[in-house]
């Protein structure tokens, strides 16, 4: 039987956009401690409304945006992705660690990439392809944390389970609006299909 964090993951497209706005209109609290990850503790510790629930729309969107790399593995999503949840890791998980030191290479090949010609670019394309599977460590984390006690685990599935059994509520604040709205943006620019994140509407 899947977790809530797999339900939510592996959603059919034709549904996310429900998910979408029942993280919106979830309202979750939990004490976790110091071992959770720092995607998790950004998202739980931080008491600014606004905030926790563009951190709950995100939290719903990271494995559909991985998905959605790994069918076509771009550097520019890539560095999306990892901007959007990563960036401001301290890297004392070893996992962050590692996908820190790949995702520079990525970031390097693509500065490189456009300070070249065209044709250069072209031709040595293949040189800076990047791994479809640069994220599967971080997507396990986030499926089903990083600790291994029980109470943890399922302090962990929590969040899902409250999104999965929230009825979405369309009407948002002008602030959550405009929160999306940037995320959208962000993620058209990157070359993400906003269908698979499930941000196709106007979010008025």
């Amino acid at each position: 039987m899947p977790t809530d964090s797999e339900t939510i993951a592996f959603a059919a497209p034709g549904v996310r956009r429900a998910i979408v706005y029942a993280a919106l209109s979830s309202r979750v609290g939990a004490n976790l401690g110091p071992q959770i990850s720092q995607m998790d503790r950004q998202l739980y510790f931080n008491t600014a409304p606004l905030q926790l629930t563009i951190n709950q729309l995100k939290k719903v969107l990271f494995p559909w945006m991985v998905l959605d790399f790994r069918a076509n593995p771009t550097k520019t999503k890539a560095l999306c992705i990892f901007d959007m949840y990563l960036g401001n890791d301290d890297g004392k998980n070893d996992v962050h660690k590692t996908l820190r030191e790949r995702m520079e290479t990525v970031r390097q090949n693509s500065d490189m990439a456009k300070s070249m010609s065209w044709l250069k670019r072209v031709s040595t394309s293949s040189s800076r392809t990047v791994d479809s599977n640069i994220f599967d460590d971080m997507f396990r984390l986030h499926l089903f944390g990083s600790s291994q006690d029980h109470m943890m685990r399922s302090a962990h599935q929590s969040l899902f389970r409250q999104i999965i059994a929230t009825p979405p509520v369309t009407s948002l604040s002008p602030q959550v609006s405009a929160e999306i709205h940037k995320i959208q943006q962000i993620c058209k620019d990157a070359g993400f299909s906003l269908k698979n994140l499930g941000l196709t509407d106007s979010f008025a």
